[in-house]
């Protein structure tokens, strides 16, 4: 792996304002060159027989090469010339006439056998090909979409770069860096990206897409601040850094998924003053129609009005058309949509919200693309609300439309239904009947795997390591990585399993953050766990400063984790970031505190008066008067639980039937929420006869499958409270211990044949996705051997040329 290299603010200026008409520096030395004897038939033994002519100095070439770590190597060549001559002492080069004789043809063709050739000679024999040589086979390779194989070869020729650039012309070395750049980032090795970036800028014509490739790069290796000083320092010098609005676009892209307002308003706004802050600015620098929406949609999700306002009312903004654009009106509709459907106090009329995308659809006619984006729109509204009767009737309307076609995108947001509804096997059969059957239209993709694996893991929580394990040993086949250039940063990202205590137990689940947070939360737990308040304070500070921008999911984890721990400055700190930094806050926050602060009370006092108990019970109580058209069953299942600190039984009786009220019934996980937090207020309130009717209910229940190791200890821990103070148990509400303990078992049974059904399940995603990525791979073969059957031609066309 490269060491990272940040280029700092004043690298940057340096690299930006560099001469036009700098060359490459050139270290001169006497390679030792080599003549071939009579070329013999076969081209093994050719190179057999050439490799043998050069061991003529084996104290030079034989002698001990000790192994270095590249990161060392790599700044020991760099800092010092005397490192270029012990490579070029130890290293031969390839001569053009004797590759012309050996190796041309078989690197025009990029011939299977000729990586390993390459790998083996350097290694073995410490023969190195040229830059101009290697860009032969890198052209043919790139041609055929082997970026794999084209990775291996930088990875082996990495350590030698500066001494084969030190021999190769500016332009050659360019064309090298520029090719190994959009190859490493189609392989998604983005450290390596800003490594060949820096050289591509100063070896380089820069071209515009590939700065967009640039920036992409330091977003992804989590370097936001770099690629934000990056584009600040570059769009004040056009002359080097062609930026055009198709780069400003892309870059917002690729920041909105990260909620970055803050950094997305310097980019647009900075661009409005440099690019069209004159009458003499050029109209091609307008913003274009889809960077406006991008801006657009995220000030309506952050629901700020005056900046909203100020975007609106901008001049280069209006001077686009932009506010009185079909697409203006289409952006305030879609908003709409997710405003009402996140609110269950309003609602919405299904027939006339149809009648409106019948008007947006004429409106749309000749514009495809924004009339798919229409389709998607309510599609995500209807599934967030898991409502499957309209969802069936927009699909319908999308199917009559000749012009757009159910594809992958919409496969993802369609089946997100199921995920969202805890149903794996509506969500395999899904896969397995519409998507994959679709003659290769709709090609294998990250997202889908991740469907279907966190499905999978969330409906069976019990086997969550076990479907984790069972799909890294298929997704990790050599096989597979070589071909589909995606699957290594895809295991990087998504295979991370979240543990948390539930139930009495642990619940296993694919973790919600992405990569840079997962590992954020990781070294914040070590420090609070080893009661690191500084260091565990300097977690959050960074994650504000460097990087990617905290998720939501990170810094609610955050802040329980500090309540938990009685860190409560810091959970304060944490409270104001995720206020400022996100428009809509869920009530499981406020819950979050109203928990830590009547637990904390009960907890200052070894008895609480009743007057003060009176105050906290108030609280909650007030707390669910004012939510309660926005508390989930989640959350009344939460306040349930606080009443157990309180003992306000009566209260927690009202709470769980409030619950079960809005529950919704095809939920696995809400139905074992319910009856835990059940059985729970059961045992606390000493009514075994209760406990044993909850039980019964809950083994009826067939909608209620899902139970968990951790249900079942917890349950028969419960039975203590029944066993340890049987004074408190009235003779007329006991019942016998035996019957409570012949329907643990009963639950133990179905649990059992749960674990059973899911083993069953996931053996049957294996085959299914072993046989999905084997049907890609095929596909990939086929137009690889289109694309082979094209280089031949070109080659043939070349020679008789």
């Amino acid at each position: 792996m490269l060491q990272r290299r940040f280029i700092s603010s004043s690298g940057i200026k340096r690299l930006l304002h560099r001469e036009s008409n700098k060359v490459m520096h050139t270290v001169f030395f006497k390679v030792r060159y080599y003549s071939t004897e009579l070329i013999k038939k076969k081209h093994k033994e050719d190179i057999e027989d050439w490799v043998k002519a050069q061991l003529k100095d084996s104290s030079t070439i034989s002698g001990v090469y000790e192994s270095r770590n590249k990161l060392d190597w790599m700044d020991s060549i760099t800092k010092s010339p005397s490192s270029l001559d012990i490579l070029k002492n130890q290293y031969n080069i390839v001569k053009d006439k004797d590759f012309g004789i050996l190796w041309k043809q078989k690197f025009e063709s990029a011939d299977p056998d000729i990586l390993m050739t390459i790998i083996s000679l350097s290694t073995n024999q410490k023969v190195l090909f040229s830059i101009q040589q290697l860009l032969i086979l890198i052209n043919s390779l790139h041609f055929l979409k082997r970026d794999y194989d084209i990775g291996q070869i930088y990875t082996t020729y990495e350590q030698f770069t500066p001494l084969l650039a030190s021999h190769t012309d500016k332009g050659t070395y360019g064309q090298f860096i520029e090719i190994m750049l959009v190859v490493q980032h189609n392989l998604h090795h983005f450290d390596v990206c800003e490594t060949l970036f820096a050289e591509y800028i100063k070896y380089c014509k820069v071209k515009p897409q590939m700065i967009s490739l640039g920036l992409n790069s330091f977003i992804r290796s989590n370097n936001t601040q770099l690629a934000v000083e990056f584009y600040t320092q570059a769009i004040t010098n056009p002359d080097t850094f062609p930026i055009t609005e198709k780069q400003l676009f892309e870059f917002l892209r690729c920041m909105e998924r990260y909620l970055d307002m803050s950094s997305m308003k310097h980019i647009f706004y900075l661009w409005l003053k440099v690019k069209c802050g004159d009458e003499q600015s050029s109209s091609t620098n307008l913003p274009s129609f889809k960077t406006l929406a991008i801006i657009h949609r995220m000030l309506l999700r952050f629901s700020n009005t005056d900046e909203l306002n100020d975007f609106l009312t901008n001049p280069v903004v209006l001077s686009t058309g932009y506010t009185s654009s079909v697409q203006f009106e289409l952006i305030e509709f879609c908003h709409s949509l997710y405003s009402i459907k996140g609110d269950r106090t309003k609602s919405i009329d299904d027939s006339i919200l149809m009648e409106r995308v019948d008007k947006f659809i004429t409106r749309l006619n000749n514009n495809i693309s924004t009339r798919k984006e229409l389709y998607m729109s309510v599609v995500q509204a209807y599934v967030s609300t898991n409502n499957f009767e309209n969802l069936k009737v927009i699909l319908e309307k999308i199917q009559r439309d000749n012009d757009i076609s159910i594809d992958g995108s919409f496969h993802l947001c369609i089946s997100r239904y199921f995920v969202n509804t805890n149903q794996f096997e509506g969500l395999f059969k899904y896969y397995r009947s519409v998507v994959k059957t679709t003659d290769g239209k709709t090609r294998l993709r990250p997202a889908f795997i991740q469907q279907l694996w966190s499905c999978a893991v969330n409906v069976y929580p019990m086997l969550a390591k076990e479907i984790t394990n069972d799909l890294l040993v298929t997704l990790k086949r050599s096989q597979y990585s070589k071909c589909l250039t995606w699957v290594y940063t895809f295991l990087q990202e998504n295979a991370h399993i979240h543990t948390r205590k539930i139930n009495g137990g642990e619940d296993s689940s694919l973790s919600g953050f992405n990569a840079v947070d997962f590992e954020r939360f990781e070294e914040f737990k070590k420090k609070v766990s080893h009661n690191d308040v500084y260091g565990a304070e300097l977690v959050i500070s960074n994650s504000l400063k460097e990087g990617i921008a905290p998720q939501f999911s990170f810094l609610y984890s955050v802040l329980a984790l500090c309540l938990r721990n009685s860190l409560t400055g810091l959970a304060r700190v944490v409270d104001v970031i995720l206020r400022t930094r996100f428009r809509y806050i869920p009530l499981k926050v406020d819950i979050l505190w109203l928990k830590w602060e009547i637990i904390s009370n009960y907890r200052s006092f070894e008895k609480l008066s009743a007057e003060h108990l009176k105050e906290l019970e108030f609280k909650l109580k007030e707390f669910e008067r004012v939510h309660q058209k926005e508390l989930s069953v989640q959350n009344y299942l939460q306040l349930t639980q606080i009443c157990f600190h309180t003992r306000d039984f009566k209260y927690a009786c009202y709470l769980i039937s409030q619950a079960r009220k809005n529950l919704d019934t095809s939920n696995n996980k809400q139905w074992m929420m319910y009856y835990m937090t059940s059985l729970k207020l059961a045992s606390r309130m000493h009514e075994s006869e209760r406990f044993s009717r909850i039980l019964k209910d809950w083994n009826c229940n067939h909608r209620a499958s899902l139970i968990t190791p951790g249900c079942i200890r917890q349950i028969k821990g419960f039975m203590k409270y029944f066993e340890k103070r049987p004074a408190y148990i009235s003779t007329a509400a006991s019942i016998d211990n035996k019957e409570i303990k012949d329907r643990i078992d009963e639950l133990v049974l179905r649990y059992v044949d749960y674990k059973y059904q899911g083993l069953e399940n996931m053996r049957k995603l294996t085959l299914f996705l072993k046989e999905w990525f084997d049907e890609e791979i095929s596909l990939l073969k086929l137009e690889q051997n289109e694309r082979k059957r094209k280089l031949f031609e070109e080659n043939k066309k070349e020679e008789e040329e």
